[in-house]
């Protein structure tokens, strides 16, 4: 299966003995999704961005006949890392549902893995009554077994039109300018115009494969089964993890639960950093202030 990423060498201020930055994106995303953020990291050692196999703007193979799924996306991060042959121990970042994804992956190679940094991460939420419990356990059970085969046939469909209404929100994302949006927080007209430009490239890249879009459900389906319906599995491998976790978000961000995050960052070795005025485009909106605080976290540890 071919597999695509971008390796970014150090820079001449970083230690000989920097650890590599693995970059994971959200399941969906692309490794050049947040490549604002690579000049950045590269102060602190080399960085390599990786395409999940079988996203909608990747270019990674898709080798899943239903799609990408949680468990099997943080199993090929180990296989990747082992595949290069890295030298050295590495940090793992990765965004939004890319955060579940190593954070299971450092789990799996415990060895390799100095650190993990979860930016924005799609980590179990605490649920609030027991009623909303019960109903993740019955009703949301249901709905996650019964709702991909449906929207993979409603997406197989509309799939281009809905590529389309993406790259068009894209390109309006692009020309704002000091606003904010209810959507993802924070001011979208922050994110560089080559940044921009990539997301749109990715997006045109992914009109030749619309098959691609509906392997998202899977995706989407995986993803909240760990959050909300198989919590105390996911926990329990989070519990399990024995590298150092920093925890960034922005405050801006409407697709986090803050509490929850908090919550989370009282295991041994995790530290929380939330980040004023940013939504959930944190990496990008603001990669000075992501890779600020990733290189103090470091220093703190001592790496």
């Amino acid at each position: 299966m071919p597999v695509h990423y971008v390796r970014a060498e150090p820079a001449s201020a970083a230690a000989p003995d920097a650890p590599v930055h693995l970059l994971v994106p959200p399941m969906t995303g692309s490794a050049s999704m947040w490549i604002d953020l690579v000049p950045h990291l590269r102060q602190l050692g080399p960085v390599i961005s990786v395409d999940l196999p079988g996203t909608i703007t990747g270019h990674t193979g898709a080798p899943y006949r239903d799609g990408p799924r949680l468990g099997l996306d943080a199993r090929f991060v180990p296989a990747f890392v082992r595949q290069l042959c890295l030298d050295g121990q590495v940090v793992m970042h990765g965004w939004s549902t890319g955060g579940l994804v190593v954070a299971l992956a450092a789990g799996m190679m415990p060895d390799k893995t100095r650190g993990v940094v979860l930016v924005a991460p799609a980590l179990p939420w605490r649920l609030t009554s027991p009623a909303e419990a019960l109903a993740w356990q019955t009703l949301g059970r249901l709905a996650v077994a019964a709702g991909p085969p449906a929207t993979r046939i409603m997406l197989r469909l509309a799939g281009r039109r809905m590529l389309d209404a993406k790259r068009d929100a894209i390109k309006d994302a692009g020309t704002i300018s000091g606003g904010r949006t209810d959507l993802i927080g924070g001011d979208p007209g922050r994110v560089s115009r080559a940044q921009v430009d990539l997301w749109l490239d990715d997006v045109e890249a992914a009109r030749e494969h619309p098959e691609r879009l509906a392997g998202t459900a899977t995706a989407c389906a995986s993803i909240i089964k760990a959050m909300f319906i198989t919590q105390r599995r996911t926990n329990e491998a989070l519990d399990s993890m024995q590298a150092p976790v920093l925890v960034l978000w922005g405050s801006d961000d409407p697709l986090v639960d803050p509490t929850s995050l908090m919550q989370h960052a009282r295991r041994p070795n995790w530290t929380p950093r939330p980040i004023d005025d940013v939504g959930h485009l944190l990496p990008v909106e603001a990669p000075d202030l992501c890779a600020q605080a990733v290189g103090q976290w470091l220093t703190d540890l001592g790496a």
